[in-house]
This record gives C-alpha cells, structure tokens and sequence, in this order.
C-alpha cells in the first residue's frame, strides 16, 4: 500500500451537494432510482467508509514508523555499545604509542658506522645516577676507553648488593669500581676539560 501522506483523522468530507458532484449524484440516482438527497448520503457514506479505512491504515503507517524508529536507535545504541570497548582499545594503543620512546628516522643509503661510541664507566654512570661528584676525567676518550677494557676484564654476571631507599638490590660489580688512572679536575688540561664537558 503506497505510504499516506496527510493525516485522514483532519479531512472533512466534501459538501456533495454542489454542481462539482452533480454528475455522481445523478449516475447514483439513475441507477438505484432514489432522490438527490439519498445519493448525497450514499455519497457521505461512501467518503466515511473510505475515510475509515484511511483512519485505519495511518494508525498501522505511524506504528509501523514509531516500531522502526525504536528498532533503528536500539541497533544504533548497539552499535554505539559495541564501538566503545574498540574506541577505548584505541585510545589505550594511542597513549601506549605516544608513552613509547621515538626512534630516530631512517636515512636510505648512509654509509653505517664503523667504530662504536665510547662510553664512560659504569661507576661513572652509577655515581650520575646517584647525583653524587664524578671527576670529568672519566668523560675524557682516554677515560671511556679505560671503562671499555675494564668492562672486558670485570665478569658481566658479577654483582653486588647494594641499599638504595631502604631497599636492597642487586647492581653490577663495574658500577662501584672506581678507576685507579683517575685524573683530579684540576689536572686536567684544557683540551680534555672541554672534551669531558
């Protein structure tokens, strides 16, 4: 049934007595053999009985409309609810993303290193970490070359205890060796002071 467009319940029915009808009224009144009057009522019944069905199928079109307005916001709250939990995974990948530190961006066709960065002794770290004085002749190439052979030399898998905030933990032997070739800072010539900054 094609969808009904204005509401039934607000028309009125038509004033069959004008000459717009007269040619219904006198098909009606030939072919029963009755008057003018009782061809406008069968006329008023017919537009009622019309008029009814009308009525009838506009309740069924508006609960039909109000049905699929219920069905269409129940699956769009579905939706909604089944997104969430994917939108909060993505958000938590997000932060977990932006908490990762960045890697350096990769440069085609650079030739690769071919010595390795010296760095300073583990003591030297240690002390750093521990905002305690370290002497700059430790951050000297001559200082860090010491710290790679020694780390040679002290046994990876050797540790200590140590207390740190009132808690024992275990820290690598070479974090609290201290060097013997150590240079005081005012020994240090100017070259190795600016080199060791």
């Amino acid at each position: 049934m094609p969808r009904i467009t204005a509401n039934p319940n607000l028309a009125e029915a038509p004033d069959f007595t004008l000459d717009v009808y007269a040619i219904a009224r006198d098909a009606i009144v030939a072919h029963h053999n009755i008057t003018a009057e009782a061809a406008v009522e069968r006329l008023k019944a017919a537009w009622t009985t019309d008029n009814d069905a009308k009525k009838l199928a506009w309740q069924q079109q508006e609960l039909a409309d109000r049905e699929a307005a219920a069905q269409r916001e129940q699956e769009e709250e579905d939706q909604h609810r089944n997104e969430e939990p994917q939108r909060n995974e993505q958000n938590e990948t997000r932060e977990t993303e932006k908490k990762k530190p960045k890697l350096n961006s990769f440069v085609a066709n650079r030739p690769i290193a071919t010595a390795i960065k010296l760095r300073p002794s583990r003591f030297a770290l240690h002390k750093l970490e521990e905002r305690d004085y370290i002497e700059l002749s430790y951050f000297t190439p001559e200082g860090c070359a010491e710290a790679a052979n020694n780390d040679h030399a002290v046994a990876e898998e050797a540790f200590a205890f140590s207390k740190v905030n009132d808690l024992v933990s275990l820290r690598p032997i070479s974090a609290f060796k201290a060097s013997s070739k150590v240079i005081q800072d005012d020994k240090l010539s100017w070259r190795e002071m600016s080199i060791a900054k």
